[in-house]
């Protein structure tokens, strides 16, 4: 009976053979005792059906409807990047200026930076907030944007110089909702609500900047452990906006995808740029356009974005040449809302999808593979142009990557053949390359994106004896992030200490090298009478961040 009243309560419109396909792929979670998914789908802007699944709030036992509203995480950048085109439009800023022009805190980085770099994640900026992870703990307050945007601006070094790389980052959406809030004289909360929900009719969504502020309709986040289901913590909700903090719903999104074929809000020129891949330095096309992932499905284009946040997960997506839109927001963050809006896509596109291009799947006999040639693979590898590391080991049988050089979790790369693997529902292709003369063993990564990346195997060991780790005992500063760490031998490697957090076990890795949670891999350099003189900490999203030491 509890069920019926809840598959009523969640509103449907829309009947027949594809809506009752559709039911069945969110079977899961529509029930009273789990979170859900709110799914709306129109066709050449018209709804043909919305319909929520599963609990909104568990305790007050309100079920999900088209009508609630999510947090909707990554999907806000869209949001933000308009705003930032609609400025643009009127004159008030060029997205060839310089980010400098309009954060008065901004240091000489040695390249320009411009407000189209942040747009497109080519800025080469470092993650920010593996940055504020980097430094003591201190009180933000509110207003996380005009208090954490002075770091970003006080470094001076990058991953990579502007324009030569895509590297997603969401400190430079950020950054672009503090340039709104400057050019416009408005917060992004407000000149979005002026120039683009309201004009679109999108009466229910707005960017959240007011922690404390009460959301009617609101679906609460949950997390999945042991014992259940229960709330997720995200700190930061209502604190951030430009790379997050929109609130919104389904249908208020299918109002929004039907603006780029029938537009209301921006012109022809603005919503095309917005849709156009980058081109990166080196001629390479990268599929990112402003705030827009451009994409295939099904042997379709798609233009859209995902969103994932503690307790949230969505996607919404475009088929312009069939006119169809589908969003999913959910509220429970192990939800795959990307494979759910594409598996409804499917139902809809019926008999007039496309072949699926060709890419890498599990195979359909599973190759096995001996412990010896599963340990032969296992290491510690280094890419060389972005000096980062990740690890592969073997686990249960399984051959696992991580993405940094602890091997704690990752993904399993699955056997195609002796050396050839792939990972499960991506188009990525890791092919292993023994070694060579003068060239340890290598991975050559396809499918992840625009050219291969190629790694390879650290072959060196390090076990230091005591007196080996006195010599890199010490304080170390870093001016950029304007913090001091103390370094002292610990059992068997270092102890890092940052003030205000609790200290960090170094374990040896490879000659002078040292990986700790926090700060991945840490380098040390010597001068020219082999006197440690600091380290470099390189991870993915920081790349050779220095610190200078400064006593003993």
């Amino acid at each position: 009976m509890i069920g019926l009243i809840v598959v009523s309560a969640c509103g449907r419109s829309g009947v027949g053979v594809e809506t009752a396909r559709v039911d069945q792929i969110f079977a899961t979670w529509n029930t009273p005792a789990s979170p859900g998914c709110s799914l709306g789908v129109s066709r050449d802007g018209s709804v043909v059906y919305e319909r929520g699944y599963g609990m909104a709030d568990l305790e007050q036992r309100t079920p999900i409807a088209p009508s609630s509203i999510f947090h909707v995480a990554s999907i806000s950048k869209q949001f933000t990047a308009m705003s930032i085109m609609l400025l643009a439009a009127r004159g008030q800023l060029s997205i060839d200026d310089d980010v400098g022009k309009y954060v008065p805190e901004w240091a000489d980085k040695g390249r320009p930076i411009t407000i189209r770099h942040l747009l497109n994640h080519t800025s080469g900026l470092r993650d920010v907030f593996f940055l504020l992870g980097l430094v003591a703990p201190r009180d933000y307050g509110d207003d996380r944007n005009g208090t954490i945007a002075p770091l970003l601006a006080h470094q001076r070094g990058l991953n990579f110089p502007p324009g030569s790389e895509y590297q997603y980052n969401n400190g430079g959406y950020l950054l672009l909702a503090n340039i709104v809030k400057r050019a416009s004289g408005q917060s992004l909360r407000a000149f979005a609500d002026a120039n683009i929900f309201k004009p679109l009719g999108m009466s229910s969504t707005h960017f959240h900047d007011d922690p404390a502020m009460a959301v009617p309709n609101r679906a609460l986040g949950y997390h999945r452990d042991g014992s259940g289901f229960r709330p997720a913590r995200h700190e930061d909700l209502g604190r951030l906006v430009g790379n997050t903090g929109l609130f919104t719903t389904t249908g208020d999104l299918l109002r929004w995808e039907q603006n780029f074929a029938d537009p209301r809000v921006g012109d022809q020129a603005t919503l095309a740029a917005m849709q156009t891949p980058t081109i990166l330095a080196n001629g390479v096309t990268n599929p990112y356009g402003f705030g827009l992932q451009i994409d295939h499905d099904l042997g379709l284009q798609t233009v859209g974005h995902g969103g994932g946040d503690p307790g949230y997960r969505a996607q919404v997506m475009r088929y312009p040449e069939r006119g169809l839109a589908v969003a999913v927001l959910c509220n429970l963050d192990d939800i795959d809302a990307v494979a759910l809006a594409k598996r409804v896509a499917a139902v809809y596109l019926g008999d007039q999808r496309m072949p699926t291009a060709a890419g890498p799947t599990v195979p359909s006999s599973r190759v096995t593979l001996t412990a010896d040639e599963l340990s032969s693979k296992a290491g510690l590898y280094r890419d060389p142009a972005k000096e980062i590391f990740g690890r592969v080991f073997v686990r249960d049988g399984k051959l696992i990557a991580s993405p940094n050089a602890g091997a704690d979790d990752g993904v399993e790369l699955v056997p195609a053949d002796r050396q050839h693997f792939v990972i499960a529902g991506t188009t990525i292709r890791a092919e292993f390359v023994p070694p060579a003369a003068g060239r340890p063993q290598q991975i050559r990564v396809t499918g992840a994106g625009p050219t291969p990346i190629v790694t390879e195997q650290v072959t060196s060991t390090f076990t230091p004896a005591a007196p080996e780790l006195r010599v890199f005992a010490g304080k170390y500063v870093s001016q950029e992030l304007e913090v001091t760490y103390a370094i002292r031998p610990g059992d068997g490697g270092l102890i890092l200490d940052v003030p205000g957090r609790t200290p960090i076990a170094l374990a040896p890795i490879f000659p002078d090298a040292f990986h700790g949670d926090l700060v991945d891999v840490i380098e040390f350099s010597r001068d020219t009478r082999h006197a440690v003189t600091g380290f470099t900490i390189n991870t993915d999203g920081v790349r050779r961040l220095r610190f200078e030491r400064v006593s003993l």
